[in-house]
This record gives C-alpha cells, sequence and structure tokens, in this order.
C-alpha cells in the first residue's frame, strides 16, 4: 500500500542590515497522518531541510528539536555605503529520508524591510534575490532580480541535493549622510515544498 503526502517546509529569512550582517531564520510545519496497514514492518521518515549560511559555514536545519525557529548568521565582507551592495547566501539542502522519488522546490516570498529604532535607513534599500550553482556565484551583481510579491523559486532539488539562494541589499547612491550606522530589520518568507506528488510543485 502506498500513501503519498505533500510535505511542505515553511520558515522566515530575517536580515539585519548594520555592519554588514545578515541573519537568516527558518522554521518549518511537521506533517504527520494516520492510516490502516496489513502487519509487517512499520517505519517513519523525516523530511528534513538543512541550512548552511555562506559565508560562515554554520549548518543548522530550519527548526530545532525543541521546534523554535533556527538562527543562521550571513556576515558579508564589506560595510554597506551608498551605491553598494552586500551579499550573503544560504544552502537549502533536501535531507528527506522519505521513501519514493521527489524533489523539492523552495521559495522565496517578497521582503519585509522595516526601520529599527526610529531610523530611515529602509527607503534607501532594496533586496533582490538570485539561485546560484554555489555560494561563490552570490558575490557576483550579474542575474539578481528584485524581489516581488511574487517571489523566486529555485529549481526542483532531489534528495539529498542542494540549492544556493542568494540575497544582495543594495543601498541607493542618494542615501544621505543622515542614515550612517542606521539599521534595518528584514524579513524574507521561505517555503520548502515537495513535488512529484499530488498537490505538490
Amino acid at each position: 500500500m502506498r500513501i503519498k503526502r505533500t510535505l511542505q517546509a515553511a520558515g522566515l529569512i530575517a536580515a539585519a542590515v548594520i555592519l554588514g550582517l545578515l541573519t537568516v531564520q527558518g522554521t518549518y510545519a511537521l506533517w504527520g497522518a494516520t492510516a490502516v496497514a496489513s502487519p509487517g514492518a512499520v517505519s517513519s521518515a523525516s523530511f528534513t531541510v538543512n541550512l548552511t549560511a555562506a559565508p560562515s559555514g554554520q549548518v543548522t536545519t530550519m527548526t530545532l528539536p525543541d521546534g523554535r525557529p533556527a538562527n543562521v548568521a550571513l556576515t558579508p565582507g564589506s560595510a554597506l555605503l551608498p551605491g553598494t551592495s552586500v551579499h550573503g547566501g544560504v544552502v537549502v539542502t533536501n535531507s528527506t529520508d522519505a521513501g519514493g522519488t521527489f524533489n523539492t522546490v523552495a521559495t522565496v516570498g517578497q521582503p519585509t524591510v522595516a526601520n529599527a529604532s526610529g531610523g530611515s535607513l529602509a527607503q534607501y534599500l532594496s533586496v533582490n534575490a538570485k539561485t546560484a550553482a554555489s555560494t561563490g556565484d552570490c558575490s557576483t551583481s550579474s542575474g539578481y532580480a528584485p524581489l516581488q510579491a511574487a517571489g523566486f523559486s529555485s529549481p526542483p532539488v532531489p534528495k539529498a541535493g542542494s540549492t544556493v539562494l542568494c540575497f544582495q541589499v543594495a543601498l541607493s547612491p542618494s542615501a544621505p549622510s543622515t542614515v550612517k550606522g542606521q539599521a534595518v530589520n528584514i524579513t524574507l518568507p521561505l517555503t520548502v515544498r515537495q513535488c512529484g506528488v499530488p498537490d505538490g510543485c
């Protein structure tokens, strides 16, 4: 008897643009189902999605064992100055041990950019994203596109495979000196879902 289930992981990528620091936060909903089965061996499976920050190399699952969302630090190597941008990346790995053949797709939605401590920096920032073959590609400015309401999705990722999500935060050349030292909180919704089953991708 074959039971097909759609698996989905939803999370948040939160980024703080201060001294070039980005933070990624992820979580996903656990899934479960019950079914009547003939006598025999029964095993469970986990839908695990791992996140690896670049360039720090910090690794975590999207949700910690106690159910809290994980935090991953993305630390670009340069400061954010008018007319420049900083970059960070996250490797999203399909680490599920569920049976069958299926892929997963990671989708990033429109960002929310909020000023911290009453500042005005947010209006001068733009957030762009792209998928890449490696985290080294994140520092290459080509291929980035603004994150819109529709967001963007990665190519299908097979079990034990991974995709790289790159993020670019750019500061407008017209940003006034009054925003120097200010910070913003950038929140991006991240969803990972199973494909290749009914109601999948």
